[in-house]
């Protein structure tokens, strides 16, 4: 009972905060980083987990763990609409870029990143994440429980085909339901877990080798 009550009032208190963000800090601007879009979730009957932010200060934390003098090119898989990359510009990354199978988030990311005056810095890719053929040009890959464990081992998959031997990489696995299929099939150097207190969720920072 008290794990139903403690997990309703985080859950309230995250309504109330992302709203707010919303109503007074993004609509006004015709921002939309917020508000929750479960199209393809409903779409796929849930192989497809659809788009639910991260919330920012949480996003701060984690980026300023990363090494960037070995990591430096991020792809967020299943960027939504993009409040990853937003906040991924505030640090010193040499390559910023999502991909999303939605086309309806992309244009709404690329209309966030056009009002931040951005647009030139990220770039959000109208791609499916298990065809996608460019993986081999990032090393850090963010990650929002974006796929069933199947889809996700697919994704696994085609990143670790796409290095070569001795390649070191960055997973910053938000939510990792599936840590699993990371941590059996690469060789785990450093493994961080983060507390996002907003959501209540964990997110494991992997740095792994081929």
């Amino acid at each position: 009972m008290k794990n139903k009550i403690r997990r309703f009032i985080v859950r309230a208190k995250r309504y109330i905060v992302f709203l707010f963000q919303y109503l007074v800090l993004e609509k006004t601007r015709g921002l939309d980083f917020t508000m929750r879009d479960l199209t393809l979730y409903k779409e796929s009957n849930g192989v497809y987990h659809g788009y639910s932010k991260t919330n920012e200060k949480h996003l701060r934390d984690i980026f300023r763990r990363i090494d960037y003098d070995e990591c430096t090119k991020l792809l967020d898989i299943g960027c939504g609409k993009g409040v990853v990359l937003k906040e991924a510009v505030r640090f010193p990354f040499k390559k910023i870029a999502g991909i999303e199978l939605e086309k309806e988030l992309v244009s709404i990311a690329e209309k966030n990143f056009k009002i931040l005056g951005i647009a030139d810095k990220v770039q959000c890719i109208h791609a499916d994440a298990v065809n996608f053929t460019e993986y081999g040009s990032y090393n850090i890959f963010f990650l929002c429980n974006p796929f069933s464990e199947k889809i996700l081992q697919k994704v696994a998959d085609r990143i670790f085909d796409s290095k070569k031997k001795g390649d070191v990489i960055t997973v910053i696995y938000h939510n990792p339901r599936f840590l699993n299929i990371f941590e059996d099939g690469w060789q785990v150097i450093d493994k961080e877990m983060l507390h996002d207190a907003m959501k209540d969720y964990d997110t494991c920072i992997l740095r792994l080798k081929v």
